[in-house]
């Protein structure tokens, strides 16, 4: 193995980290809505009433809240590899090792590609690109957003809210990951010149891995599932959307199966910390600074300046 898969598979790993928002809260309600009321247990006839639950009801975004909480989203997901915890380490293992098979058929896979001239498979992957674009999944988002105010729709409302801020979260994300990983995509746009011999190489100069268009995909779809769990036909579409789009991507030439599949991790996991992370619960601690005076056992003095996070 090369020392520049080594050196991937690292960035992999620390790239990844960050989004594993605790995997427990997949199972959280969503955000609450209004006129929703949520269950308290039932007394038993001739006891004595006990106290309520208290419930944790997450408050609602609004649209000047949205910048904010895309720079707080982007200090808790970049500072979450030091707050690693054993429970996220099945996952973390699952998305590398992933990632690494993957890699392993990166080279072949986009070579095959290359080789054949691009028919009607081309066209139709070319056509649903466009449409899963992350500028397109902000408009999506945003028209939820409109529609839901227009209508007086709190939950739609909420759901463009959260969907424009995990897309928003996923792009600057991925731009990140693109710089650092330098990677050429497998050919130049028609797919019919191969970039870089399409042979899948790191640090050579490109912006292929992760995808954008998986990342923002996903992004939207998690969120507009979680924030509709009650109706079961919409996270079978809206998943299928985003795999449709994500797989577009490779067949387009692209993008190799690695990059897609990062991405659409990506975009899952930063999903389900928006929606379920919406009231700043898993923010976790705030980060800390201190600067202290220090005297030396020489005799002299200083200053010391301290993280805690």
């Amino acid at each position: 193995m090369s020392h520049h898969l080594l050196r991937l598979l690292l960035i992999c790993g620390v790239a990844l980290l960050p989004a594993l928002a605790c995997p427990a809260r997949v199972g959280a309600n969503p955000v609450q809505q209004p006129g929703e009321q949520a269950s308290v247990p039932s007394q038993a006839e001739g006891t004595t009433p006990s106290r309520p639950a208290e419930t944790t009801k997450q408050p609602r975004p609004t649209l000047k809240e949205v910048p904010w909480r895309i720079v707080r989203d982007q200090r808790f997901l970049w500072l979450r590899p030091f707050r690693m915890k054993r429970s996220d380490l099945p996952w973390v293992g699952l998305i590398v090792g992933t990632t690494a098979g993957l890699m392993a058929i990166d080279r072949r896979v986009g070579q095959g590609l290359s080789d054949s001239p691009p028919g009607s498979g081309y066209t139709f992957s070319h056509n649903v690109s466009r449409v899963g674009a992350p500028w397109s999944d902000l408009g999506i988002a945003g028209a939820i957003y409109l529609v839901g105010r227009s209508r007086g729709d709190q939950r739609a409302q909420t759901t463009g809210l959260l969907g424009l801020q995990a897309v928003a979260d996923s792009v600057v994300v991925v731009e990140i990951l693109k710089i650092s990983t330098q990677r050429p995509r497998p050919t130049f746009s028609g797919g019919l010149i191969r970039d870089h011999n399409a042979d899948g190489e790191f640090f050579a100069g490109g912006t292929s891995f992760p995808s954008g268009h998986a990342a923002a995909a996903f992004a939207l779809a998690t969120v507009v599932s979680e924030q509709n769990r009650e109706k079961r036909w919409v996270a079978p579409v809206a998943y299928g959307f985003a795999s449709l789009v994500s797989v577009s991507r490779v067949t387009m030439r692209m993008h190799f199966p690695s990059d897609v599949f990062v991405g659409a991790a990506l975009g899952y996991l930063i999903g389900q910390h928006v929606v379920h992370g919406a009231g700043g619960a898993t923010q976790d601690r705030p980060l800390r600074s201190r600067l202290l005076p220090a005297i030396s056992a020489a005799g002299g003095t200083g200053l010391t300046l301290s993280w805690e996070f």
